[in-house]
């Protein structure tokens, strides 16, 4: 496959291979192509979100400090629970449908 790239686009790629971060111009569209993968596959960030919501967190551990696993654990067990009990499902496939 041949592709053809703006100016712009170029440019892009130029400037990876100057870094020295990158052997080929292929190098640079394939770290690409896993970088647009990895975005598609958090659920398609705007450009910039991931990393304001990261900044965000970080702020409020800084101002609030952070919880212990065990209990951040044991809370999502027991709201996992609690809406089961409001779906009203049982704990088997049986309860669920009322077969036998």
């Amino acid at each position: 496959m041949t592709i053809t790239l703006s100016p712009k686009a170029r440019k892009l790629v130029n400037d990876r291979l100057k870094s020295g971060r990158y052997g080929s111009p292929e190098e640079v569209v394939l770290a690409g192509l896993a970088s647009l993968s990895r975005q598609e596959e958090l659920g398609g960030f705007a450009p910039g979100e991931l990393e304001r919501l990261v900044a965000e967190g970080e702020r409020s551990i800084d101002r609030e400090g952070t919880a212990a696993a065990d209990d951040v654990f044991a809370a999502l067990r027991e709201r996992a629970r609690a809406a089961r009990r409001d779906n009203g499902r049982g704990s088997s496939p049986k309860a669920r449908t009322g077969r036998k």
